[in-house]
């Protein structure tokens, strides 16, 4: 018997039956209990595993929590569900006053009158997929389910019974999101399922010419003013240096790098979850060698630092942190968007991805914007048509323009 199979022997006695189907499942509150199960049936990404899920559990807020469900076929798992429950205060969630760049009355009373608004809606939330990362990330199945449809079908009918199994525990839930789908892999029964899609900012990805064998050439590639500004900008980091840190030294400026982290999530307007301060060593501590952690410093103080995860032939930008005390005159942000190219060139990475956020600028690098959809549904129908109008009018809309850095294609 082999280790696969002895594991689906164990975890039989948990399972529920979906009812009119032969498919059931089993639900738990930690990673470890099915951590070797997961890992053979998620694919095969970094922040998919057992060992990134782990770091979450033991960074966790008290108002969020974790709920992983193995998906049976017959006596067979045949899939996985990231499921995360978490208490929702759009009130906290929401910041309107990093999105106004004047301050009269009218725009301050505007965005009291909004708080006061969306200060009435709270509620338990359980998603589909990871509040801490852009995209999909919520489900996997292996071949005995290849149809994306009845995939999709099959996660909402375990959702919707664990609303009855967890009604009376800690873990109960009013709203279901569905986060982060590419277009490609839209809910074609999202009707039929009363799940009500949205769209949030898209995911920023810089597909990489494979041509580019060093950063000369992806410069070399860009129109001559995009070139122009970002050489300027590189002039800009001096006399700021950069260094690899180190599990120990991580340890070290941990305080530091949250204090930059949060320095850049502050000037967020819509944050639903956040690490906390152990976050990053935990991380490193887990991932080793393949979390990078680059920290830029200036006259011996830190003031920036970008993270990366190699996914097979992607390159995963992950937290970044900024001084916004520094970055203008140094233009760190942008030599951190820089310093990820050369990182996924160096690394013949096919494509870099930026996720959400400064949209304008990461475009102005070359990156494209992916929409993606999400999905929600309320217990009370009527606010499942209510929220997605909440997040229309009430979430700040990031105005920009996409730039296009490279030049035109020879015909």
């Amino acid at each position: 018997m082999n280790e696969l199979t002895e594991i689906h022997t164990e975890r039989i006695i948990d399972r529920i039956d979906l009812k009119g189907s032969v498919h059931s499942f089993s639900y738990h509150h930690s990673i470890d209990g099915v951590r070797h199960l997961w890992n053979a049936l998620a694919i095969n990404k970094h922040f998919s595993q057992a060992t990134y899920l782990k770091v979450l559990e033991d960074d966790a807020p008290d108002h969020f929590k974790s709920i992983y469900v193995i998906v049976w076929q017959d006596d067979r798992a045949v899939g996985v569900i990231l499921l995360q429950h978490l208490i929702l205060k759009l009130s906290t969630a929401l910041r309107y006053e990093n999105y106004s760049k004047t301050r009269n009355r009218f725009v301050i009373g505007l965005q009291k009158l909004r708080q006061w608004i969306v200060s009435k809606f709270q509620f338990r939330l359980l998603t589909v997929g990871n509040l801490y990362l852009t995209g999909e990330y919520g489900f996997y199945f292996n071949e005995a389910i290849s149809d994306y449809d009845q995939q999709v079908r099959l996660v909402h009918d375990i959702v919707s019974c664990l609303k009855d199994l967890l009604k009376a525990s800690p873990y109960k839930f009013s709203a279901i999101l569905y986060k982060d789908f590419f277009k490609e892999h839209r809910f074609t029964e999202s009707t039929q399922l009363s799940l009500h899609p949205f769209q949030i900012d898209p995911n920023m990805i810089l597909n990489l010419d494979q041509s580019w064998s060093s950063f000369d050439d992806y410069l070399m590639a860009m129109r001559s003013k995009y070139r122009i500004r970002m050489k300027n900008a590189i002039k800009k980091f001096h006399p700021v240096t950069k260094c690899v840190l180190t599990t120990e030294e991580l340890k070290q400026y941990k305080s530091k790098m949250y204090e930059l982290y949060w320095d850049i999530l502050s000037g967020s307007g819509f944050v639903l979850i956040q690490g906390q301060e152990a976050y990053f060593t935990l991380l490193k501590e887990r991932l080793d060698e393949e979390l990078q952690v680059v920290a830029y410093f200036l006259e011996g103080e830190m003031v920036a630092f970008y993270t990366w995860v190699m996914d097979g032939d992607k390159m995963d930008s992950h937290f970044i942190g900024v001084s916004s005390q520094y970055n203008l005159k140094h233009q760190l942000y942008l030599n951190i968007l820089l310093d990820l190219v050369r990182d996924a060139i160096d690394n013949r990475a096919k494509q870099l991805l930026y996720y959400r956020t400064a949209l304008e600028i990461k475009s102005s690098i070359g990156a494209e914007p992916y929409e993606m959809l999400c999905y929600i549904k309320h217990n009370n129908s009527l606010f499942t048509k209510l929220i997605p109008i909440v997040f229309k009018y009430f979430v700040p809309e990031q105005h920009w323009a996409q730039r296009h850095p490279f030049k035109v294609p020879a015909s």
